[in-house]
C-alpha cells in the first residue's frame, strides 16, 4: 500500500513547490547580478555617512595625534629625522600622504582619517569582487559586510596606517586572484606588485600578508605543475620599501626592549577573541537567527524531498583555500616574527587576518546553504542592519558624550587649578589629548614631565616617553625633563594618579614628596604637589588638609 506521502499526487506538489523556490532563486540571482552596483552603491553611502560622522566627532587621541604632528612637520627631511629617532614605527610614505591630504582638504579630524576611510572602503569592494567570483552576488556581500561587524572598522576612522594595509591586503589578494584567471595579466601583475609595496609603505608589519599569497602560489603551482615567475618576481619588487627604510627600522629595534606591547605566545588565540569583541552581543543573537534559519531551511528541504545540488570540486581553487587559511594564521606569525625578530606586538599588526574570515565565511554559507541566493541576501541585510545600527548609531552617540566630557573636565581645570601653580597632566596621552582640545588659555599652563627611567621603573615601558620627548623640538607644548623641572618648580597642581601610562605620582611618593587634594573631577583627581616639603609617609594628604575654597 503507497503511503499518502509517497504518492505521485504529493511527489508532483513537491515538484511544483520546488520548481517555485527554483525560479524564485534564479530571479533573485539573476536580478541581484544586473543590479549588483546599486548593492554597492548604497553599501558605499552608508558607508561613508557613517565614517565621515564618527571621524567628524571622535576624539583625536595620542597616536592620531602623533600622526597629526608628525605630518605636520616643516619638511619631508624633519619627517624623515624625526622617525630616525626610533619614536615612531610607521614608515615616512604614510606621514606623507596624510600630509597631502592635509593640504588638500584642510586640517580636520575628516581629512587626517580620509585614506584610512577610503582603505577600509577599497578591501570591502575587493572582498565583494573575490568571493563573488566564486559564489554568487549574495555571498559578496556577506563578505564585503563581515569586518565591518568586527573591530576592523574601528580603524576605518583611526588615523594610523592599518587601514591602509587593510586596503592594500585586499587588493592584492584581489590582483593575485585576477592573474591566475589571465584577467589583464600585465596590468593585474603590476597591481600586485604595487598593492603589496604600498602595504609595505604604509606599515612595516604588512610583510605579514606577503605570507598567505606565497603559500597560495606554492599551492598553485603544485597544482598546475608549472611555475609562474612573474608573480614570484611581482613578490620581491615588492619588498622595496623594506630595504629603503631599513635604517628606520633599525631605529625602531633599538627602542624594542622597552617597548608597550611585547608579544606573547596567548596573543595568538587573544586576537580573534578582541577582533570580535565589540559586537560580541550581538554576535550570539546574529549566530542564533542564522542557527534557525539553516534548521528552517533543512527541514523545508527534507519535507520538499529534495537532495543538495552537487558542488563541483574544482568551484573554488585550494590555492585560494590555503591563501585564505593563511590570512587566518597571520595572528600565530605575527607573534612568532614579534618573538624572534622585532621584540613587539599587537594585535593591529595582523589586523589583515580578518580577510580570512571574510572569504571563509561565505565560500563556506554557500555550500552548506546549497547556493541559495535568498538566504545570502537574509544573512547579508543582516549584517548590513547589524552595521548601521552597531557601528553606525551608537558610536556616534558615544562621541558626542565624550567630547562633552572633556569640555567639563576643562570647565573643571579652569575653575579649580588656581593660576599662580604650573598644571602638570600625568598622562602623556591626557597630555597631548587636551593640549590639543583646551582653549589656548588653559592649553599654555600644561606641562608634561619626561623620565623614560623612571617610567620603565613603574610601567616596565618607556614607549610614551620618547615619543613625547621628541616632539618638544617641534612643537609649542611644555614638555620638561622631570628632575630638573622639580627642582626649579618644587610647588605644582598635578591631575591624574596612576593607570597604564602614569608613573609621576607613585615616583612623588616614594621621594617624600607632601600631596594635597584639591579637587576632585569624577574618579581622578587634581592635588598639589610640594616637592620641597616632605610628607611622613608619602601619601595623599586627607582631603581636610586641602586649600580653602576646594571641591571635594
Amino acid at each position: 500500500m503507497t503511503s499518502c506521502g509517497s504518492s505521485p499526487i504529493a511527489k508532483q506538489i513537491r515538484s511544483s513547490r520546488l520548481d517555485r523556490l527554483d525560479r524564485l532563486e534564479s530571479s533573485l540571482t539573476a536580478a541581484l547580478e544586473r543590479r549588483k552596483f546599486w548593492a554597492l552603491g548604497a553599501f558605499s553611502i552608508a558607508y561613508f555617512a557613517i565614517t565621515a560622522v564618527l571621524a567628524w566627532i571622535k576624539l583625536l587621541w595620542n597616536d592620531e595625534l602623533f600622526t597629526l604632528y608628525t605630518a605636520q612637520l616643516p619638511t619631508y627631511s624633519d619627517i624623515w629625522s624625526l622617525l630616525a629617532s626610533g619614536v615612531e614605527g610607521m614608515p615616512p610614505t604614510f606621514h606623507i600622504l596624510t600630509r597631502m591630504f592635509l593640504r588638500v582638504f584642510g586640517v580636520n579630524p575628516v581629512a587626517l582619517r580620509l585614506p584610512e576611510i577610503l582603505g577600509v572602503w577599497v578591501m570591502s569592494l575587493c572582498l565583494f569582487v573575490i568571493v563573488s567570483r566564486r559564489s554568487s552576488a549574495p555571498y559578496g556581500l556577506i563578505a564585503m559586510m563581515l569586518p565591518m561587524v568586527t573591530h576592523v572598522f574601528y580603524y576605518a576612522t583611526e588615523a594610523r596606517s592599518y587601514g591602509l594595509v587593510l586596503g592594500f591586503a585586499a587588493l592584492s589578494l584581489l590582483c593575485w586572484q585576477s592573474v591566475a584567471d589571465e584577467r589583464r595579466r600585465l596590468v593585474t601583475l603590476v597591481g600586485l606588485t604595487a598593492a603589496l609595496a604600498a602595504a609595505l609603505a604604509s606599515h612595516y608589519y604588512a610583510v605579514l600578508i606577503f605570507f598567505p599569497l606565497a603559500a597560495g602560489e606554492v599551492t598553485r603551482t603544485i597544482v598546475r605543475r608549472r611555475l609562474d615567475p612573474f608573480v614570484w618576481l611581482a613578490f620581491a619588487v615588492a619588498t622595496i620599501p623594506l630595504w629603503v627604510f631599513s635604517p628606520l627600522i633599525q631605529s625602531g629595534r633599538a627602542l624594542s626592549a622597552t617597548f608597550w606591547a611585547k608579544p606573547r605566545w596567548f596573543a595568538m588565540v587573544s586576537f580573534y577573541q578582541n577582533l570580535l569583541a565589540r559586537t560580541a552581543s550581538g554576535a550570539i543573537f546574529l549566530f542564533i537567527g542564522i542557527l534557525l534559519l539553516l534548521i528552517i531551511y533543512a527541514i523545508v528541504r527534507s519535507y520538499l524531498g529534495v537532495a543538495p545540488k552537487p558542488i563541483a570540486a574544482s568551484w573554488i581553487p585550494i590555492d585560494e583555500v590555503i591563501a585564505a587559511l593563511g590570512y587566518l594564521a597571520l595572528p600565530a606569525l605575527a607573534v612568532l616574527l614579534g618573538k624572534v625578530a622585532t621584540g613587539v606586538f599587537t594585535d593591529r599588526y595582523a589586523m589583515p587576518a580578518v580577510l580570512g574570515l571574510a572569504l571563509i565565511i561565505p565560500w563556506g554559507a554557500y555550500v552548506i546553504l546549497d547556493r541559495r541566493a535568498t538566504m545570502g541576501i537574509v544573512l547579508a541585510a543582516a549584517l548590513f542592519s547589524w552595521f548601521v545600527v552597531k557601528d553606525g548609531i551608537e558610536p556616534a552617540s558615544t562621541g558626542h558624550r565624550e567630547l562633552e566630557g572633556l569640555h567639563e573636565t576643562f570647565g573643571f581645570l579652569e575653575k579649580e587649578a588656581p593660576g599662580q601653580w604650573p598644571l602638570v597632566i600625568a598622562s602623556p596621552h591626557l597630555f597631548f589629548q587636551f593640549s590639543h582640545y583646551a582653549p589656548p588659555e588653559l592649553a599654555s599652563r600644561f606641562v608634561y614631565l619626561v623620565d623614560p627611567a623612571a617610567s620603565v621603573r613603574y610601567l616596565k615601558a618607556d614607549t610614551a616617553e620618547h615619543g613625547i620627548r621628541e616632539f618638544r623640538r617641534w612643537t609649542p607644548m611644555s614638555i620638561q625633563d622631570y628632575r630638573s623641572y622639580v627642582r626649579a618648580h618644587p610647588r605644582f597642581l598635578l591631575y591624574g594618579e596612576t593607570g597604564q601610562w602614569a608613573w609621576l605620582l607613585p615616583d612623588l611618593m616614594a621621594t617624600g614628596a607632601r600631596i594635597q587634594l584639591v579637587a576632585v573631577d569624577g574618579s581622578t583627581r587634581l592635588l598639589l604637589v610640594d616637592a620641597a616639603a616632605r610628607s611622613r609617609d608619602g601619601l595623599v594628604d586627607h582631603p581636610g588638609n586641602a586649600p580653602p575654597g576646594s571641591s571635594r
